[in-house]
């Protein structure tokens, strides 16, 4: 999303905490059908977002295409969202995405489970990051969405929250192309960003006990100087130490690594 967006994401953020019912489970839902339609409609988007046409026109033309067809907060979040300015299309559809991920996560809040969601999200990503069966699944064209979406939904409906699985079929439903874990990967960071802290994605060649995962967040939450919450994953071929990754900076103090510095400095 470029400068421009993100100004106006951050305005309809204001704007849209002050509307009732604005963080409800319906209400995100409801915003992610809504970007669904905008991601199949190019004109549709094109026309909500052209910054050629008034603002009331632009809400009118979407009170138009979506009344009756969702409840009055999730219109309301839509009015405020095309009203803005977008500096492409892509935009427009990617801030209703996000106002519904962020009224799920809010929900799921309210009910004492937003670190719930926020793991299972993040284990997901890492599923579809490893899995290669999965990665060609996703990014066939020759296969059906309604199929990928369906093969994604079994795989989670028994085991994880409702808005992680809402979030998770929406962005397969969403990616043709099989980006999926790279959109996710941007879904857990607003969620940690929610609750005002950092995720740290460790990598270890075993399990971390519960205090080794305590320890391991409490050192990084003193270096970062904010609240670091650890979700640790397995890769055996790491032989020891661990890979720390924390947003875009990476603290690798595995053996692989030191190992293959260490032939590196005899080959030179």
């Amino acid at each position: 999303m470029q400068g421009a967006s993100r100004q106006s994401l951050a305005a309809v953020r204001d704007r849209v905490a002050g509307i009732d019912g604005a963080g409800t489970e319906q209400t995100g839902t409801q915003l992610l059908a809504i970007a669904d339609v905008l991601a199949d409609e190019p004109s549709l988007r094109g026309a909500l977002s052209d910054p050629g046409t008034s603002s009331a026109r632009r809400g009118g033309l979407a009170e138009t295409v979506f009344a009756g067809k969702v409840a009055a907060p999730a219109q309301a979040v839509l009015d405020e969202v095309v009203r803005a300015r977008w500096s492409r299309p892509r935009d427009l559809v990617e801030g209703v995405e996000l106002l519904g991920a962020e009224a799920l996560f809010a929900h799921a809040e309210s009910q004492g489970r937003i670190d719930t969601v926020e793991e299972q999200l993040f284990r997901v990503a890492r599923l579809l990051d490893s899995s290669a069966e999965l990665q060609i699944l996703l990014s066939d064209p020759a296969v059906d969405v309604s199929a990928k979406t369906a093969v994604v939904a079994d795989l989670l409906s028994r085991r994880a929250e409702p808005e992680t699985v809402a979030l998770v079929v929406h962005l397969v439903r969403t990616s043709p192309s099989g980006e999926v874990d790279e959109r996710l990967d941007a879904i857990v960071a607003l969620a940690a960003a929610r609750r005002e802290q950092l995720l740290a994605d460790v990598r270890v060649p075993a399990p971390l006990s519960s205090d080794q995962t305590k320890r391991l967040a409490a050192a990084l939450t003193r270096l970062y100087g904010q609240r670091v919450t650890v979700a640790a994953t397995v890769d055996e071929s790491l032989l020891g130490g661990a890979i720390v990754r924390v947003g875009d900076e990476i603290i690798d103090g595995s053996v692989a690594s030191r190992l293959a510095a260490a032939r590196r400095t005899l080959t030179q």
